[in-house]
């Protein structure tokens, strides 16, 4: 009985947290037209911003840079590392003894990562997702009310984990999961790290989640879809499309394709009853993967054969050194052997 009564309690409890978030995100957030929010700027995200150079070890392959550019995660023998450019010290995330680093991905302007571990328990395969706060150095499981971890139960160790999208404002998170077959399972955690699977063996490309809102929108076959909405999402008088990302502003962009091409951009807010959709012209076709949309709303479009970028909204070019990296809050980061370099949009 007395089991029964905390159950209940600590459901009562989820449920009024639950209803109490969705109630500040439908009335405050959404119904205000301009929000103004004055934040104290620390010491170290001045200076953050104004190193313009990171030395990285030697024979590191693949590189992440935080949304501010501070901070630069990579896996190095087997470890996950993250170095602290303001100092140049390294933490390590710890993660399960056996167990191994499937994926890891920054959260936008936060200083922490969602981190995929993959671990074998009684034979049986999981995917573990915890969170790790890079100013802090600690490493947290997920779990809900109940202290039970958000953890995957894989059909085949050779399955693999292909992508991880969220919102952090409502705290939704999507993990898509590559089956041996070659098709995929889509996975839901909410507010609360309860885990639930929302779509199984389906043919899926990109997805994301857009600022205000928990439904993905997701490349599914040959079409786009919003999850939990009826029919098929289209642009008028686009015949085919692919997602390219979404934005502060709760925009979500896509492509329009030709020949393999996008050939054009176009954004909206999805959660708007009178959609608007905005375009952005491009110079001549592209390849999907020379366009990159920072969660800041600017939008490159890479020459790698002239070593530049072009933003779109503002029109202005970044010429950079090097092999391009990715982007982040204040321009693109690019690298030269063992040194990243930040490139500003001015």
């Amino acid at each position: 009985m007395r089991n029964i009564k905390r159950r209940l309690m600590w459901f009562m409890i989820a449920f009024v947290l639950q209803q109490t978030i969705f109630l500040y995100v439908d009335k405050v957030y959404l119904g205000s037209d301009l929000s103004i929010q004055a934040e104290r700027v620390d010491d170290d995200d001045n200076a953050a911003d104004k190193k313009t150079e990171i030395n990285i070890k030697n024979g590191l392959n693949e590189v992440k840079v935080s949304s501010d550019g501070r901070y630069v995660s990579y896996v190095d023998s087997n470890k996950l590392k993250i170095l602290d450019s303001n100092d140049d010290k390294e933490k390590e995330c710890e993660i399960d003894n056996g167990a191994e680093v499937a994926f890891y991905k920054w959260l936008n302007n936060e200083d922490n990562m969602i981190v995929i571990q993959k671990i074998k328990e009684n034979g049986v395969y999981y995917f573990e997702p915890i969170s790790f706060d890079a100013k802090k150095g600690e490493a947290r499981d997920l779990a809900d009310f109940d202290l039970k971890k958000v953890r995957i139960k894989l059909d085949s160790s050779k399955d693999e984990l292909s992508n991880v999208v969220f919102s952090t404002l409502t705290h939704s998170l999507y993990i898509k999961v590559r089956k041996s077959d070659g098709k995929y399972d889509l996975y839901y955690a909410n507010v609360m790290n309860q885990l639930k699977k929302v779509k199984s063996d389906k043919v899926l490309g990109s997805l994301v989640v857009p600022t205000t809102s928990t439904n993905a929108v997701m490349e599914e076959g040959g079409n786009i879809t919003i999850l939990n909405a009826k029919g098929n999402l289209t642009i008028p008088n686009v015949k085919a499309s692919k997602i390219l990302g979404a934005d502060v502003n709760d925009n979500v962009y896509f492509g329009e394709v030709s020949g393999n091409k996008i050939n054009k951009i176009y954004y909206t807010v999805l959660s708007d009853n009178n959609r608007k959709w905005n375009s952005l012209n491009l110079k001549e076709p592209v390849d999907r993967d020379d366009i990159i949309l920072d969660y800041s709303g600017k939008v490159y479009i890479i020459n790698k054969s002239d070593s530049s970028v072009l933003e779109l909204t503002s029109n202005k070019s970044i010429k950079y050194k090097g092999d391009f990296v990715q982007s982040y809050s204040k321009g693109i980061i690019s690298r030269v052997d063992n040194k990243l370099l930040k490139n500003k949009l001015e």
